[in-house]
C-alpha cells in the first residue's frame, strides 16, 4: 500500500473491508463499507473513507432536522401558553379582580422566561436553517 494513485479494483485482490455506522437521532443505524485491496496507498484508503464519513456526517445532519424542528415547535407551543397565562392574569386584574401570591409568583416567573424561551426558538430556527443548508434542502 505505497502508491499515491486510486487503485482501479477491477482484477485487484482484495486484502481485507471496513465498516462505518452512524447512530441517527430518529434510532434508525446508517452503515457504509469498503474493501482494502492489494497494493493501495494509505492515501487511497483514507481519501474512500473521508468520502464516506462525508455521507454519514450529511445523513446524521438530516436526520436531526425533524428533531430540531419538533423542538423549537414544542418550545413555540410553550412560549404560547406561558402568554395565554398571562393575558389571563392581566385580564383578571384589569377587572378589579384581586391576584393571589401565587399569581404573583406566575407574573414574574413568565415575565422572566418568555426572553429566554424567544432566544431558544430562535437559536433553534437558526439551528434548522443551518443543517438544511448544510444538507442542501
Amino acid at each position: 500500500m505505497s502508491e499515491n494513485k486510486p487503485i482501479d479494483p477491477s482484477g485487484v485482490a482484495v486484502t481485507g473491508n471496513y465498516n462505518l455506522s452512524a447512530t441517527l437521532p430518529n434510532g434508525k443505524t446508517f452503515a457504509v463499507s469498503g474493501y482494502l485491496y492489494d497494493g493501495e496507498s494509505f492515501e487511497s484508503v483514507n481519501a474512500r473513507v473521508d468520502i464516506l464519513h462525508d455521507v454519514l456526517d450529511r445523513q446524521r445532519t438530516r436526520a436531526e432536522i425533524p428533531e430540531l424542528e419538533a423542538k423549537r415547535d414544542q418550545m413555540i407551543k410553550q412560549l404560547d401558553q406561558m402568554r395565554e397565562h398571562m393575558a389571563s392574569l392581566d385580564m383578571k386584574q384589569s377587572a378589579g379582580g384581586k391576584l393571589t401570591s401565587q399569581e404573583k409568583l406566575a407574573i414574574t416567573n413568565i415575565s422572566n422566561s418568555v426572553g429566554k424561551v424567544q432566544e431558544e426558538i430562535d437559536k433553534g430556527t437558526q439551528a434548522i436553517a443551518d443543517a438544511k443548508a448544510k444538507v442542501g434542502l
